[in-house]
């Protein structure tokens, strides 16, 4: 009997050797550690930008736990601007209550400690970095060949992304935080129920979906996301996925029940916008349908653009600092071809069933709610609203660089990947840091950004604040006049952006004042109270100052001329006619003109205001007796 053939056995293959070989809990180590070594010194910064109008000046918050339940039925920003401006319905369908509940009850058991809540955005942006890296290593990339390698450099990039500086920077962010948080513990928790049919996942998938929707609208995303990602998981079929994603449709229509209970479905008036703590229209107020539609297109274009290029960074890109783009402009065309081409690739590696179309659609839907295609947000671009966009980005950069590597030499990847990483965590770390500094406050954060944003009257005008203020500080005395020519100086610039908006107006009075220009202070704040902003509470509040100021430069001309004296007063009297020592001064200039007629008017004005005003009294009767003589004041 011969003797059968013996073929060799098929050589087992060696088992991958990763490219980041640490232990699991060493990953963890050190996203945590990129967390707190990038985002540690806001821990020493104050509050800036919208946190005034979230925390400091919303009136929920400052009750503590006693202003949940009007947070949980409100609009956002509702308490704030119905102080500013009581008369005016400003309900928008801002519905995003579950970082106000956090700031309430921070108040309650902290108090208003800035430095707990810079710390409480460090550590939720931290565990956000623990969960995009579960998520991937354990779900979407794991079936991948060196998947957890995809998994550790995208969330590395993420993690260092410039971009993400005001959301970790600005505590108001924290909606954007507890957004993304929430929508990958519901991607996981789906996922654990998919593979271990344990219905608690199931739970705590619906409760993660309904407080990420509670946090911002991004979640609405995930009524298309979750049934694409369970399309995505090997072995469902389109059945599975239908009754898969009930329960989540269910959690999303209970959300939209109770935001249409508190403040009705996002909506924007075309009448009214906020800005600077003024009535404004919205960002394409003044565009035509086409300009609205090329500048959106445009956006998203700048939404990609910064992803790659997160520089220079800024905190305002509202009206006038995009400029509005049409159809000539090929800027518009590339970013509508690209968003084309990035959709389309998306679709062919669905049809594979490919897991990387997840983060193509990822990205392209979480940018559908900040576009302005379907509700107006309030800016033409955002910073803090790419960080969730950002996730799918950095995934598919991951994927394409090992792609683009696969036939390099392991040992050349490594150190190729390593290197990069490297000058990318340095640089990163560099422009993240500094910008980190500039959120300390409004008037750092307004006076850095300012020649950042050269065609924005929001940041003209804080600037122009910080300027003012610090003009005021003790130890500044020398640098007083310089301050506040750099204040006029960005108001006449803001005033020439737009004539129509009266904080620069306003402002611009202000620096003119402290410079002791009180004709053109007067001249500024008159504009403002004769149309732009009638009864203004900081025209109002300076007025009466401006009078004085008036009344102290007569009295320093005195008699050596007195129709000089006589107009600075009546300039006085324009601002503060209810003023009695302006009326008194009058009836006194007038006397020595010899004008008794006026003199004996102004002292009868001077004592309906003040009755017992002696030297008033004194004055009618000199006029009356002139030999009695009169008491000059």
């Amino acid at each position: 009997m011969a003797k059968k053939d013996i073929k060799p056995a098929t050589p087992v293959p060696a088992p991958r050797q990763p490219v980041f070989n640490f232990p699991l809990r060493i990953k963890y180590i050190i996203l945590a550690t990129i967390g707190l070594l990038f985002y540690g010194n806001t821990l020493w910064n104050g509050y800036a930008l919208d946190d005034n109008g979230v925390i400091l000046g919303n009136a929920y918050v400052q009750q503590g736990v006693g202003g949940i339940y009007k947070i949980m039925t409100a609009d956002a920003y509702s308490s704030y601007l119905q102080n500013l401006h009581a008369s005016q319905n400003f309900v928008g369908g801002r519905y995003r209550p579950l970082s106000i509940v956090a700031f309430a009850i921070e108040q309650s058991i902290f108090g208003d400690s800035v430095f707990l809540r810079h710390l409480v955005n460090i550590i939720f942006f931290i565990a956000t970095l623990f969960a995009i890296f579960y998520f991937l290593s354990n779900f979407l990339l794991k079936k991948i060949p060196r998947g957890e390698d995809y998994a550790f450099l995208a969330v590395i990039l993420f993690a260092i992304h410039p971009l993400h500086t005001e959301v970790v920077a600005n505590i108001k962010s924290f909606d954007e935080i507890l957004s993304l948080f929430f929508i990958l513990l519901t991607l996981i928790f789906s996922l654990e129920h998919l593979q271990k049919r344990n219905k608690k996942y199931l739970y705590f998938g619906v409760g993660s979906l309904f407080l990420a929707l509670l946090s911002k609208e991004y979640a609405l995303m995930l009524v298309v996301l979750l049934p694409l990602l369970f399309y995505l998981y090997p072995g469902e079929n389109k059945k599975n996925i239908i009754s898969l994603s009930i329960p989540y449709f269910v959690s999303a229509f209970a959300y939209l029940m109770l935001r249409f209970y508190s403040v009705g479905f996002p909506h924007s008036d075309p009448t009214v916008r906020f800005i600077n703590n003024q009535l404004r229209t919205d960002p394409y107020y003044l565009a035509t349908s086409i300009q609205k539609f090329a500048t959106e297109w445009y956006a998203l274009g700048k939404y990609l653009f910064m992803l790659f290029v997160p520089y220079p960074l800024s905190c305002d890109y509202s009206y006038n600092q995009i400029p509005y783009h049409n159809f000539k402009n090929i800027t518009v065309w590339l970013s509508l071809f690209t968003f084309i081409g990035i959709i389309y690739w998306g679709f062919k590696l669905l049809k594979k069933k490919d897991s990387m179309a997840f983060p193509i659609f990822f990205f392209v839907l979480m940018l559908i709610p900040i576009s302005n295609f379907f509700i107006n947000v309030g800016a033409v671009f955002g910073e803090r609203f790419d960080y969730h966009a950002s996730l799918g980005f950095v995934i598919v950069i991951s994927y394409l660089v090992f792609r683009f590597t696969r036939k390099v030499t392991f040992s050349l990847r490594k150190i190729s990947i390593t290197v990069a990483i490297a000058v990318l965590l340095l640089t990163c770390a560099w422009e993240t840091i500094a910008r980190n500094a500039n959120w300390k406050n409004d008037y750092v954060l307004f006076m850095h950004d300012v020649t950042v944003v050269p065609n924005s009257e929001f940041a003209d005008c804080n600037a122009t604040v910080g300027y003012i203020n610090l003009s005021l500080q003790p130890g500044n005395e020398s640098r007083k006049t310089n301050m506040l020519d750099s204040a006029v100086m960005f108001c006449r610039r803001a005033i020439n952006l737009d004539k129509t908006f009266p904080d620069p107006f306003i402002n611009i009075g202000i620096a003119y004042y402290y410079l002791s220009n009180l004709d053109s202070a007067k001249y500024f704040w008159d504009l403002v109270q004769g149309g732009l902003y009638p009864n203004h509470p900081k025209v109002k509040f300076f007025q009466p100052l401006l009078a004085q100021s008036y009344l102290n430069e007569a009295r320093a001309v005195g008699p050596n001329n007195i129709q000089l004296s006589i107009n600075d007063i009546k300039k006085g009297l324009s601002e503060d006619s209810t003023n009695p020592e302006l009326w008194y001064n009058l009836g006194g200039v007038y006397f020595l003109a010899h004008k008794d007629d006026s003199a004996r008017t102004a002292w009868i004005k001077t004592l309906a205001l003040k009755p017992d005003y002696q030297e008033a009294k004194n004055g009618l009767n000199a006029l009356a007796n002139p030999s009695a003589g009169i008491m000059k004041k």
